[in-house]
């Protein structure tokens, strides 16, 4: 079996998804890194380049998207969001793995690129109650909260196409498994 450079990490809202990617680059700095979108929308004032967008005029875009540097892209509220194959290889060059959160559409286009041996796939669940439950300790807006729990069961649904599933119960139990799955 080949090693696996690219980890793919996918799940509902509220699941876990970024805060398991920064704690596994913040507890193992050296093993892991994570590709920068780029984005055509305006930066913000807490933002700077390469964070946590590279950020691009329309033409600077769809030129990386002509050269092949953007593989795949959606738009989103009205502004442009892709994945930058340089970003990715940048952090493999390095030796380390790259760590992304994704839906089955960027996981299929990072696997065309990249081809299956190189890339894993992992989702996240947890019971529909418990991410209601983190939803209200972080003061989530009712309305917000009451869409982002309408799309759960979408989001279950897609677990079929990940090569792992764990439950994200505990922060370091699901680490664990994760460093088990690529090691």
């Amino acid at each position: 079996m080949s090693k696996k450079s690219i980890v793919i990490i996918e799940g509902p809202s509220g699941v876990g998804k970024d805060t398991i990617i920064n704690e596994l680059i913040k507890r193992y700095p050296e093993k892991f890194g994570k590709p920068i979108n780029a984005t055509t929308r305006a930066m913000r004032e807490n933002e700077s380049q390469n964070n946590p967008y590279l950020f691009l005029s329309e033409e600077e875009f769809f030129k990386k998207r002509a050269s092949g540097d953007i593989f795949e892209h959606t738009m989103r509220h009205g502004t442009y969001r892709g994945m930058q194959k340089s970003s990715f290889d940048s952090i493999i060059n390095s030796g380390k793995i790259a760590l992304r959160d994704c839906d089955v559409n960027g996981l299929n286009a990072i696997k065309q690129v990249y081809g299956d041996d190189l890339v894993t796939s992992v989702f996240l669940t947890a019971p529909k109650e418990e991410i209601k439950k983190r939803f209200i300790s972080r003061n989530e807006p009712e309305e917000s909260m009451n869409a982002r729990l309408k799309d759960y069961d979408s989001y279950i649904e897609n677990a079929k196409y990940f090569d792992h599933i764990i439950e994200n119960m505990n922060i370091d139990q699901t680490i664990e498994n994760i460093l088990k799955i690529i090691d």
